[in-house]
């Protein structure tokens, strides 16, 4: 009994948390104990309502504007295939030749999106969900003050501060504040402010130690954090551990490995393929920022030195609560500093670092404003305690002016993306260039790239042509989840006056029109526009270009000599040995002499022992020995996840021009191997063969671990509801018989 009660009157300070003090009184008691939070909401959101403007939010226009505007394709995707084959990842054959989808990227923004779109138009739905972060994390630093029972106004005024935090303008891509969520970054926003409501229940589960449902919520939490975006929830595995700082018990330890444990088996469907095939995404190989004003920009350096003194009044105050705020400021400068050159950016963790410095410096004016709070009390005979609930809403009101007269870069990228493709000048050309890509045969589109699409809605625009029409593209948003991307970007450098270089690690060649259309012929791509009038004059003087069409800027056309998705090698492949495939391939790539030769990856497989072997150094130079066949393909078909293709040259092998990736398996051939410079290769032991994409060990064994997890969460709450009864009763029967 003693426990049952301990535990109530646990649950009944929580609830206090959220609700106020349970005393009964009078309306003017109630608005005593919550109008300030009141105001200090109110402010904060009226502030993002006004700025965000719903009649742009509730208008059915396409969302436009940097990676924004080219995320549709993959929403789209998940809503009308994926999720009616009972599927949250898969493949698709219209960005990049073939790319897993939600394999490498976060599915659950997305999900929400396809949720939503039950009730509301797609347009709607998507433009919700990208605000979500936003509008969120204000409510999260208050949350995070109220868990961790850090002393009034902090809570008021972290969510005051957040409010600050989000109209910064230093930077734009890091994550979390508007301008990055504007530029596609709506998962990490989410994830960020799942990450502190993450850290406060988690700290009050370690204060309980129990298996009950604040453990199964949150294990819930941390699983949408890390379906949201894997930067954030490699942050808190970071940052979680400083708890124990505050909970030094081995039964704490037991807790949160618990938690992550559940935490991992309900992700484990795509964290375990995630983990298990992280070798066959594109290295981004991004270089770590050094400068101080990356660190420290001169728009945040008022909040630091007001930071600096929270942290010393905290200490003054012996605010131990407050340990691992201090903890993420210290380890996010540190990781700054030592992070190295690879796939995780130093600067997609600054935002962690701003935000603590925010938090702080919502604990620093918390002490540096007690005076203007007793001055109140002098002039206008105000109660102490009054006086203290005051001066939050001020400091909020004075934030929410400031924000407001210092948000015309957000407003204005607001207005750009929400606004939509349509109400765009140039729409109506943009809108003629998809209806005559609609009516080509099937092919995929190659484009350049350059910064005067920016005028259609984004520089990104013609990544949605699977989205608007049916024809697949070359490149897409998520071009870390793509085998195929660097060679692509060898193929934009070439064709392209403003090549975005977008892959690290690549020696890019100088524009090449010549070059480039020979490997659009090589990769299978039938269409190519251009934008700007260099590249178009050149494409122009290209016997194997043929202009189709041509609106505004756009000039649309067609490349002969491609031979479609399934080709017999006219020469004997060779095979290599390589730890690093990308780097031994580039070259061969690059030098369209050495494209009649296929490469394959000599990976142990069993029949690629048939081939010559060469050395990487001789990847440019490769002998051409001709196959002695007369057999060819008869027919193909490609669908989605699927395809099967009749040939007379049994034996023989064939390229395949789709990536490789481990979920494809062959029936009725050799393979499929990795061949030069990311397609497949198989070699058929009968007429007809068919290439499907299904499930490999890593995703049976992730799907296990995650319905093993959602048995747990039923048995944890299945075993709270059965020990709540059992409480009931045994209260029951220790009543007085007058009670009963």
């Amino acid at each position: 009994m003693e426990g049952t009660e301990r535990e109530s009157s646990l649950d009944s300070r929580l609830g206090q948390d959220f609700l106020g003090s349970k005393r009964s009184g009078s309306f003017r008691d109630w608005w005593s104990r919550c109008g300030p939070s009141l105001l200090v909401f109110g402010l904060i959101y009226l502030v993002l309502i006004i700025v965000y403007q719903p009649h742009l939010l509730l208008s059915a226009t396409t969302t436009s504007g940097g990676d924004m505007g080219a995320h549709h394709y993959p929403a789209q995707y998940l809503i009308e295939y994926l999720l009616p084959h009972f599927k949250l990842t898969g493949w698709t054959m219209d960005w990049y030749a073939g790319m897993p989808l939600f394999t490498f990227y976060m599915p659950l923004p997305f999900l929400l999106i396809a949720i939503l779109n039950w009730i509301l138009p797609y347009e709607i739905s998507f433009k919700l969900i990208t605000v979500l972060g936003v509008f969120l994390l204000p409510a999260a630093a208050w949350f995070f003050g109220k868990m961790f029972r850090i002393r009034h106004p902090f809570p008021l005024l972290a969510a005051g501060f957040a409010l600050g935090f989000l109209f910064m303008s230093s930077y734009s891509i890091y994550g979390a504040n508007i301008l990055s969520t504007l530029a596609g970054e709506f998962s990490y926003s989410i994830s960020f402010a799942l990450v502190f409501v993450f850290l406060g229940t988690l700290h009050r589960g370690l204060e309980r130690g129990r298996f009950d449902r604040l453990f199964v919520l949150n294990s819930l939490i941390l699983m949408a954090l890390a379906l949201c975006h894997i930067v954030t929830t490699i942050a808190v595995c970071i940052i979680a551990p400083s708890l124990l700082l505050l909970h030094r018990r081995w039964r704490a330890v037991g807790y949160m490995a618990a938690v992550f444990l559940l935490g991992f088996c309900l992700t484990a469907f795509w964290g375990v393929p995630f983990v298990a095939k992280i070798g066959w995404v594109a290295n981004v190989d991004w270089t770590p920022l050094t400068k101080f004003s990356d660190l420290l920009p001169v728009e945040l350096r008022v909040i630091a030195a007001v930071g600096v003194l929270g942290m010393a009044y905290a200490v003054a105050k012996k605010e131990w609560n407050l340990a691992p705020l201090l903890w993420t400021t210290v380890i996010m400068t540190v990781l700054f500093f030592t992070l190295p050159k690879g796939m995780l950016w130093n600067g997609r963790m600054l935002p962690f670092l701003y935000f603590s410095l925010h938090l702080w410096a919502a604990y620093g004016a918390a002490w540096l404003l007690r005076p203007f709070a007793l001055m109140g009390r002098d002039l206008f005979a105000l109660k102490g305690r009054t006086s203290r609930k005051v001066y939050p809403v001020i400091i909020a009101l004075g934030l929410a002016i400031a924000v407001a007269f210092g948000s015309a870069t957000a407003v204005g990228w607001i207005n750009w993306n929400y606004s939509g493709y349509e109400h765009k000048e140039p729409w109506p050309a943009y809108r003629e260039a998809l209806d005559y890509l609609s009516s080509l045969p099937q092919g995929r589109v190659m484009w350049e790239h350059s910064s005067t699409l920016d005028k259609f809605g984004t520089p990104r625009i013609f990544e949605l042509i699977p989205y608007w029409t049916d024809q697949p593209t070359m490149e897409g948003t998520l071009m870390e989840s793509s085998f195929t991307a660097p060679y692509h970007f060898v193929n934009q450098a070439e064709l392209s006056l403003q090549p975005s270089h977008a892959i690290g690690g690549v020696d890019y060649p100088p524009m090449n029109v010549t070059n480039g259309i020979t490997h659009l012929q090589f990769m299978n791509v039938p269409y190519l526009i251009t934008v700007s009038p260099e590249v178009t004059e050149a494409v122009l003087q290209d016997a194997r270009a043929e202009l189709l069409h041509q609106v505004d800027i756009i000039s649309i056309f067609s490349v002969s000599g491609t031979t479609g998705y399934v080709s017999v090698v006219e020469n004997q492949p060779v095979r290599v040995r390589t730890d690093n495939w990308q780097d031994t391939i580039v070259p061969w790539y690059k030098s369209t002499d050495s494209l009649d030769v296929a490469v394959v990856w000599d990976r142990g497989e069993e029949g690629v022992e048939q081939f010559a072997e060469v050395f990487p150094e001789q990847i440019t130079s490769l002998p051409e020995v001709p196959v002695m066949s007369e057999g060819q393909v008869i027919s193909e078909t490609v669908e989605n996840e699927r395809i099967t293709f009749e040939t007379t040259a049994i034996g023989v092998p064939h390229w395949v021009k789709v990536s490789y990736f481990p979920n494809w398996k062959v029936q009725g051939a050799l393979g499929p191997f990795v061949a030069s410079p990311s397609f497949m290769m198989v070699i058929p032991t009968q007429r007809e063969v068919t290439l499907s994409y299904g499930r490999s060990i890593d995703n049976i064994v992730g799907q296990l671990l995650t319905a093993a997890g959602w048995l747990t969460v039923l048995v944890v709450l299945l075993a709270e509801v059965l020990r709540s009864r059992r409480a009931r009763r045994s209260k029951q029967r220790d009543l007085p018989l007058e009670y009963l």
